[in-house]
């Protein structure tokens, strides 16, 4: 039971009335995650609830329950010590309640789960979000710290800068020493020695890895869904190769599909040796990018006033000013619109061609919606779409 107190008319406290509870964010298996004010400090933050007492099945005071405890404790602690942009940090652990809440940074985003799952992303928002995964994954690393349950529902992307935030780590390890018999370590993700039970390593965060930029390239998870029997998923990692990002879907960058294959080997020893290791890899693919992007503009007819900037920072910017104009004026206004073309315009120069078609059939229907079938706006989007679908411009 959780321990809460307010004054008569006043708000619902923790922490001996530090926190201010606001709203609820989520639940899991591990606990509920609440929003809440930190009241000393004036600063928004999030509790993460862990019920003790649920994870071990124990009544509370008694020996496991105690043990469960200092456990997170602990587990506390070894997330306090990494530090970095992309990693949500840890600000404060209370154990004085029934429930024992860790507090955290307050992420304003959406979890990458809602991201995946059907399509697959822009090939530029695919590698830049796992840039800035591994260059997390390799701060806790070198922290001696192992996530054991990277997945899309544990990375966030903030709102405002479309930057990743990792959260939830050690608590995969904590739900196993407490005899969890929750979700953590989601099948789905999981690596072959975790599906043997094993504790993992580094390099089991690779694979998890492998497997949620497998699912940003093609919309799904290497092998199963949501839907499949755990049983059956975890021999498909042990034993089954997945078949290759590239021949599912067009314009995956060989280096690309080469690293999620490497990312995805049955063997940790057969990994790519580190996480720094995989970031350099996708500073690789980023100059693929460039590349392509170089050899587009130097065709007739292309601008090239900004031919000194890097197409991927041109792509990041545009999504930004398209995200700002769609919270001012919405998906269809002419500010916006233009916003989006240039958007779209970008991402087929990059090389990911279906993402601009993507983005020009998302427009055109959008300007249908809200000017008729036979709108300018839409027909201009269409017709720019079948341009790319036949290959763009000319190389």
């Amino acid at each position: 039971m959780r321990e809460t107190t307010s004054d008569a008319d006043g708000p619902m406290t923790v922490g001996g009335g530090r926190y201010e509870l606001i709203g609820h964010l989520g639940s899991g298996g591990m606990g509920d995650v609440l929003e809440a004010r930190d009241v000393n400090l004036n600063r928004r933050v999030a509790l993460k609830f862990l019920g003790a007492g649920r994870l071990t099945g124990a009544a509370p005071g008694s020996e496991r329950y105690i043990r469960a405890r200092e456990m997170f404790v602990r587990e506390g602690h070894t997330m306090a010590r990494v530090e970095h942009t992309y990693v949500a940090t840890i600000f404060d652990c209370d154990i004085g309640g029934a429930d024992p809440f860790l507090v955290m940074e307050y992420v304003d985003g959406r979890p990458l789960a809602e991201y995946v799952g059907g399509d697959p992303l822009l090939l530029e928002q695919t590698v830049r979000w796992s840039g800035q995964i591994t260059e997390g994954l390799a701060a806790a690393h070198r922290e001696g710290v192992v996530h054991r349950d990277v997945k899309p529902a544990n990375i966030l992307i903030t709102h405002d800068s479309s930057e990743v935030r990792i959260i939830d780590f050690g608590l995969a390890r904590f739900a196993d020493a407490t005899e969890s018999h929750t979700d953590m370590g989601t099948p789905l993700y999981r690596s072959p020695e975790r599906c043997r039970f094993e504790s993992g390593d580094e390099r089991s965060d690779l694979y998890s890895l492998g497997c949620v930029m497998y699912e940003m390239v093609t919309g799904w998870p290497p092998f199963g869904d949501r839907h499949s029997d755990p049983a059956a998923l975890a021999k498909e990692h042990q034993y089954r190769s997945p078949v290759r990002p590239g021949q599912q879907v067009p314009d995956v960058p060989d280096p690309l599909d080469d690293l999620i294959m490497s990312l995805l080997a049955k063997s940790p020893a057969d990994r790519p040796r580190s996480a720094r290791a995989v970031t350099r890899a996708v500073r690789e693919v980023e100059r693929v990018l460039e590349s392509v992007a170089a050899r587009r503009r130097q065709a007739p007819g292309h601008d090239t006033s900004q031919a000194d900037v890097g197409i991927t920072e041109r792509i990041r910017e545009a999504e930004k000013r398209v995200r700002r104009l769609l919270l001012q004026f919405g998906s269809a206004h002419d500010e916006t619109v233009a916003a989006r073309v240039e958007l779209a315009e970008l991402t087929g120069e990059s090389g990911d061609e279906r993402g601009a078609v993507e983005l020009y059939e998302r427009l055109g229907r959008d300007c249908q919606r809200r000017y008729g079938p036979h709108d300018r706006r839409a027909l201009d989007a269409f017709e720019k779409m079948t341009r790319w679908t036949e290959g763009g411009y000319e190389r």
